[in-house]
């Protein structure tokens, strides 16, 4: 139970610490959802830019069967990288976002 908890404090300090960047427009804003009941994390970019409506996830991270699953990644920035400093080991790393005959060969964990 103390990794769990562990996880989602490791998650919610990425996202809050990535969430502070300021978009340029003043109509968007960045939203952190944290979900610690059914372990799903986010950061969402909502608002308008100009006449274009903004919304999109730039990072989804999900904890499923004791594991840290990247979901999502849209910026050049590796969560991975992040989670191994702070003490996560490589098998408890998914990429979600990857395929699953691919993630054999990221050197992370396969599920």
């Amino acid at each position: 139970m103390e990794k769990l908890e562990n996880y989602r404090q490791y998650i919610q300090n990425i996202l809050t610490q990535h969430g502070k960047y300021k978009y340029n427009h003043e109509e968007i804003e960045n939203q952190l959802i944290f979900d610690t009941i059914h372990d799903h994390y986010q950061l969402m970019r909502i608002g308008w830019n100009g006449l274009s409506r903004v919304y999109h996830s730039i990072i989804h991270f999900d904890i499923k069967n004791g594991k840290i699953w990247i979901q999502q990644n849209m910026t050049d920035i590796d969560l991975a990288q992040e989670l191994l400093e702070m003490g996560v080991p490589k098998e408890d790393i998914v990429f979600g976002l990857q395929p699953p005959y691919k993630r054999p060969y990221t050197g992370y964990g396969v599920a």
